[in-house]
């Protein structure tokens, strides 16, 4: 995979753009299968170690 330089700015965009899409996904499966916060907390946490796992 090839390495971006993006601006400080750039970055922050980003950032924000994620927050919303991910926020977004874990309510539409929060309203579909009504499960807790705890829930989406470790389905989180196991999304962050597989993109950590994959970092060389």
């Amino acid at each position: 995979m090839t390495e971006n330089r993006f601006t400080e700015e750039e970055l922050t965009e980003i950032c924000e753009d994620c927050f919303v899409t991910v926020k977004e996904a874990c309510m539409k499966l929060q309203e579909k299968t009504k499960c807790s916060n705890e829930v989406i907390v470790e389905m989180l946490k196991n999304v962050s170690e597989f993109y950590i796992s994959r970092n060389p």
